[in-house]
């Protein structure tokens, strides 16, 4: 059982509390399989990131149980609705609410608040699908019980349809949350958003759980004299947030804060109304102080700015702006951070209990969606895990480019000199991509293996090896009788016979050869072909070898498995019919065990060559017949199976419940196995294939065979 436990916010910290995004879920996925139980405890985020991480979870192959630990309000409530079962622990909570935002774009038109209004209903109508989907009621219904802003407990959560069942074991606390943004929120959780300090303000923090926010927009929405004068100056240092993040800049700006507060005449432009006697202070009243509003947009942006020229990720950008850091402290930082790892005192990263390297996930997410490409070419509609999906739209090449950490050029990739140098260096590198290569060319080989039905399987029973030494086979005879206890309550010993046989496993292997053609022109048509036709090549490989070594050879007696010492072979030949069936048939009801006591056995298989396929259809054709004695006997008795490795007119019944052969394979490789080589001579790839498999003989008592005429 695999369990992952989402705590805190919705795609990022607001107040240095944990969070979560769809990127570490994503991660986390990848690495379990089975039942899947999610732990939820989180008062919500961003709208658009519980939205994709409820599409990961749906996506999820087995069953997802999600436990809402805590709470799981707005963005996390969401996400709780892909469980397949949603539990609710006593004194835990589920909300569920209209998205919201005080962000509007451009000058705050009528235009652009329509837009705005539409955006939000666009979000807020996905939402309501979802929960109208799990309660079965209508989204319309489930809009007004949005708009209601609606907590259940447990108990009302069943009862609603948002939840399957309650639990006794009592909730943990609430996520860290300032759940004062919510309009009707219980005093029990608005007194967790009382401990925290200081926070966004409630415009910000609403815009990015709609997905609205924009910090260059947050700076342009002056509402006072001096916030008209500061945002007149931060425009002449910052006039374009995409053009101020350009990497090709020179120079380096400094905090744009640290001037504001080293220049406090700059807050005196134009005169402050606030500071103005007479004037009312525009937070008195809880309102957000829009000064700290613009400050704290140009914070973000001199982080964003200043990390964008130091070739950190976007990603620990975020880390340091979720932090509270300012420019100047991530300047502090960078001779600790020059490679983009995030100072060991950050108290909030993604909360994950299974950890997964991120080299082995994307391993796996190109190898899936190799596969998956190699599958549409064979005309098959492939499953494709959510992580794969971002590589569908490559070529081989791409791929190759990606595992090894290439950049690809923008131009000339036409060329076939360019693409061979890519892969060249691909497959001669110590990248990821000849083991994706190889896994690929392996499923696709397995799938079509696994697809194909030999006969032999029918008349043979599995028993794998554990190394390539003879395997004994110990055949018993019946267990002894139960027999009378004595009148002094002594119970009887009895004895029974065995007869020992070997079965044998050989290793068997081929070369392969791919012609770098085929690679180079990104042919996965071509490729997958091949190995197509090699995993039903291997299918074949299994059906002739065990003919062949089940119909030759001797028993541990030195005889053949069909011999008259055996009375299992027939005295003379015969076509198939009535007599001929009845004898084999009667042959196998008389089959004594070791100890000469009857094996119960029971005939229900006929198996026949090409050659006599018609006649053994004919025998066992259900017919109508007028008189009792045109009743066809055989109907319904026997199962026929027909192969090609019979090659003449011989046939045979056997009780497949007791088979007279076993076969197996080496244990913990119990199917072909590829292994490429790299490009050699500029003139294509060599593909290993091996595969290891045994027969043995195990008992001639259940079989009978007829020479055939």
């Amino acid at each position: 059982m695999n369990e992952i436990f989402l705590t805190g916010t919705v795609g990022q910290s607001f107040w240095d509390e944990e969070y979560f995004t769809a990127t570490s879920v994503r991660a986390l996925l990848a690495e379990a399989s089975g039942p899947l139980t999610v732990h939820i405890n989180s008062g919500g985020g961003i709208a658009s990131e519980g939205q994709a991480i409820y599409a990961l979870l749906k996506d999820y192959a087995d069953e997802v149980t999600v436990v809402v630990d805590g709470i799981a309000a707005s963005a996390a409530s969401l996400i709780a609705m892909a469980g397949d079962q949603i539990v609710m622990p006593m004194g835990s909570i589920l909300m569920i609410h209209d998205p919201a935002s005080w962000a509007v774009a451009g000058r705050g038109t009528e235009d652009d608040h329509l837009k705005a209004a539409k955006d939000l209903r666009v979000i807020a109508n996905a939402y309501a699908a979802v929960y109208a989907a799990r309660a079965g009621i209508s989204p319309s219904a489930a809009r007004e019980i949005m708009r209601a802003e609606t907590y259940y407990d447990g108990d009302a959560a069943v009862d609603a349809g948002f939840a399957t069942s309650t639990d006794d074991g009592a909730a943990a606390a609430a996520a860290l949350f300032d759940y004062r943004i919510y309009a009707h929120a219980p005093a029990a959780l608005r007194a967790v958003g009382d401990a925290l300090g200081q926070r966004p303000s409630k415009r910000a923090i609403a815009a990015m759980m709609a997905g609205t926010i924009n910090f260059k927009q947050e700076a342009k929405m002056p509402n006072t004299r001096a916030s008209r004068a500061k945002a007149a100056k931060m425009e002449d240092q910052d006039t374009d947030l995409e053009e101020e993040l350009d990497p090709t800049l020179e120079g380096e700006d400094e905090d744009p804060t640290a001037e504001l507060e080293d220049d406090p005449e700059a807050l005196e432009e134009e005169g402050d109304p606030a500071a103005e006697e007479g004037e009312d202070d525009p937070t008195a009243e809880g309102e957000d102080d829009p000064d700290e509003e613009l400050k704290e947009a140009m914070r973000v942006t001199a982080v964003l700015k200043l990390c964008k020229k130091k070739g950190i990720s976007t990603a620990v950008a975020h880390h340091y702006i979720a932090a509270g850091m300012s420019a100047a402290d991530v300047r502090r930082l960078m001779p600790m951070n020059k490679d983009g790892r995030m100072p060991k005192t950050t108290a909030f990263t993604p909360r994950a209990r299974i950890m997964r390297d991120e080299r082995d996930t994307r391993r796996e997410a190109i190898t899936g969606a190799l596969f998956a490409k190699m599958q549409e070419k064979r005309g098959r509609k492939p499953e494709v895990s959510a992580a794969s999906r971002q590589y569908m739209a490559a070529g081989l090449i791409e791929m190759a480019a990606e595992a090894t950490g290439q950049r690809l050029p923008r131009f000339g990739m036409s060329s076939y000199g360019t693409r061979e140098k890519f892969m060249m260096e691909a497959m001669h590198s110590t990248s990821d991509f000849p083991a994706i290569f190889q896994n690929a060319l392996h499923k696709v080989l397995l799938d079509t293996y696994s697809n194909f039905t030999p006969t032999y399987q029918r008349v043979a029973e599995r028993k794998d090896f554990n190394d390539f030494r003879p395997m004994p086979l110990v055949l018993t005879g019946n267990l002894p009788m139960l027999k009378p206890i004595t009148e002094t309550g002594e119970i009887q010993s009895g004895t029974f016979s065995d007869r020992g046989e070997l079965a044998l496993i050989e290793r068997y292997g081929v070369i392969v050869p791919i012609d770098r053609a085929m690679i180079v022109n990104d042919e996965l048509d071509a490729i997958a072909r091949v190995m197509e036709r090699y995993g039903r090549t291997v299918g074949v490989f299994e059906e002739r070898t065990f003919y062949s070594l089940a119909f030759s050879g001797l028993m541990s007696d030195g005889k053949p498995i069909f011999h008259t010492d055996h009375n299992n072979l027939a005295a003379a030949a015969s076509a198939i019919t009535d007599d001929a069936v009845s004898e084999a048939r009667t042959s196998l009801r008389e089959a004594k065990d070791l100890d000469g006591d009857p094996l119960y056995l029971n005939p229900n298989l006929l198996v026949v060559g090409p050659k006599n396929e018609t006649a053994a259809q004919r025998l066992l054709a259900q017919t109508t017949p007028a008189n009792a004695d045109d009743v066809n006997i055989f109907s319904g008795q026997l199962s026929l199976v027909v192969t090609p490795e019979i090659n003449g007119k011989e046939w045979y019944v056997f009780d497949d419940t007791n088979p007279c052969w076993t076969y197996g394979y080496l244990e913990g490789a119990a199917a072909p196995r590829v292994s490429t080589q790299e490009l050699f001579d500029q003139q294509g790839m060599k593909l290993k294939l091996e595969h290891d498999f045994g027969v043995g003989h195990a008992r001639y008592e259940s079989g009978f065979k007829n020479p055939g005429l």
